[in-house]
């Protein structure tokens, strides 16, 4: 469980030092739904956060899809993110404006 919370902080960290591209803000129940839509569309779970405290201060989710990976992250201040490559990241933030605003 320590490793874990270990392993989330630093891939947080990691992130924020390689400057990954990332959507932020995304309202709960719009993340919800998007990290649904890609296990739906085959992207398959390779990590989840599972502290003491997940999904309810803080959620963490790595999906991968052929060399393509996204970090979908989630805490109860600044509601979710997903981080990964551009072009990916491009079709969420069409998702986000088209299904949740």
């Amino acid at each position: 469980m320590i490793g874990t919370m270990i392993y989330a902080h630093i891939s947080s960290v990691r992130e924020r030092i390689l400057g990954l591209p990332e959507v932020k803000h995304i309202p709960t129940q719009c993340f919800n739904e998007l990290l649904e839509h890609y296990l739906d569309l085959g992207w398959r779970r390779t990590y989840e956060y599972d502290g003491p405290d997940a999904w309810i201060d803080y959620g963490r989710v790595h999906l991968k899809h052929g060399t393509s990976v996204l970090r979908f992250r989630w805490n109860n201040y600044g509601e979710g993110s997903v981080t990964g490559p551009q072009t990916e990241l491009a079709d969420i933030t069409r998702y986000v404006h088209e299904k949740c605003c």
